[in-house]
């Protein structure tokens, strides 16, 4: 029921700021200034509970520069398993410097998805387990807890608009509420991290989203059959193929790129016969290509704990994705994180 509920919902016309009853965008020369705030999913709503329990990591939430014109969409950034929002600051600062408004949602993430479903049986573990994270509800998967409603994905995004829409009223976030107060998601650019972005191919599946970016994920892989997840595949998009997009590493162990790439080939996403596009020293838009791949090594002052997390982590975290020589990352100054994540 949340399923289609979110679809119905997903599928109408995104209401435009000046259309919202009560919310006008405020013009050029008075818009406030991009401050980047963290804040505790529990204050958003006495009901969710903290994650990690007794030491909660918050939610990262940036608005947009005001010397950029604001464009209407936000970006919603899901991190990998035991990943916190303020690992991902890089990407969420390019959102707002681009007149995006952005939000890191921490969410309950601590089991790996792999670790539930990679030699189950049931073609459908993959989605089950995912679903109860992203909607709650459902019924777990074996060795997965249950989630409520309260405590998805969805609500911690949806009661995260709702307090910022009253405690920070002149930044705009209310234009990404409908009149239901429930999530314009087809003004929602949504893009996550190795299991997060598991979880943004599941709303892509479910709701409209104005794009869907894929970084070292999904890694759906069923070792039984070798193969991608049935739902890759045999779900259809919601959110169009033509707008999911997806960023990996040529030395990623924990999600190859060749599990990667037959995901995003099974959901849609297009790419040369030879495979995603390098792009180490090309250039935007990559033969208008939706699969993309560098071979560029981590940041040798990462600190993520192994190696194979630091070169996991390249496409996007911000503690091993590499530098240009004023310290930026490099994938927000060349322009792939443009191309991947704002149009």
């Amino acid at each position: 029921m949340a399923v289609s509920l979110l679809v119905a919902v997903g599928a109408c016309a995104r209401r435009d700021a000046n259309e919202a009853p009560g919310i006008t965008a405020p013009p050029q020369g008075t818009r406030p200034p991009s401050v980047e705030r963290q804040i505790n999913a529990t204050t958003t709503d006495a009901a969710i509970a903290a994650v990690p329990t007794g030491a909660e990591a918050p939610h990262v939430v940036i608005n947009p520069s005001p010397a950029i014109t604001p464009q209407g969409k936000l970006l919603v950034f899901l991190p990998g398993t035991l990943g916190r929002p303020s690992q991902y600051s890089g990407i969420l600062r390019a959102a707002a410097a681009r007149g995006y408004h952005a939000v890191g949602v921490n969410y309950v993430n601590q089991v790996a998805m792999g670790t539930l479903c990679q030699f189950s049986a049931d073609p459908n573990c993959y989605w089950q387990a995912r679903s109860v994270v992203v909607f709650g509800g459902g019924t777990p998967v074996s060795g997965q807890s249950a989630v409520t409603p309260t405590n998805s994905i969805v609500n911690r995004v949806t009661r995260l608009l709702l307090s910022l829409r009253t405690t920070a009223p002149a930044e705009g976030w209310g234009q990404f509420l409908r009149a239901d107060d429930t999530v314009d998601w087809s003004s929602v650019v949504l893009a996550g991290h190795s299991q997060g972005g598991g979880h943004v191919g599941v709303l892509a599946k479910s709701v409209l989203l104005a794009r869907a970016v894929y970084f070292s994920s999904p890694e759906d892989w069923n070792e039984l059959t070798d193969r991608p997840a049935p739902w890759t595949s045999a779900r259809a998009n919601v959110t169009p193929a033509s707008r999911q997009f997806g960023f990996g590493s040529d030395f990623d162990t924990l999600v190859p790129n060749a599990h990667a790439s037959a995901h995003w080939t099974a959901m849609g996403m297009s790419a040369p016969a030879s495979g995603p596009v390098l792009v180490d020293g090309a250039a935007s838009p990559y033969g208008g290509f939706q699969q993309l791949r560098t071979r560029l090594s981590f940041n040798p002052a990462s600190t993520a704990l192994t190696t194979a997390l630091k070169h996991h982590g390249v496409p996007v975290v911000d503690t091993s994705t590499p530098v240009d020589g004023t310290g930026a990352p490099l994938f927000d100054s060349n322009g792939v994180w443009a191309y991947l994540c704002f149009p």
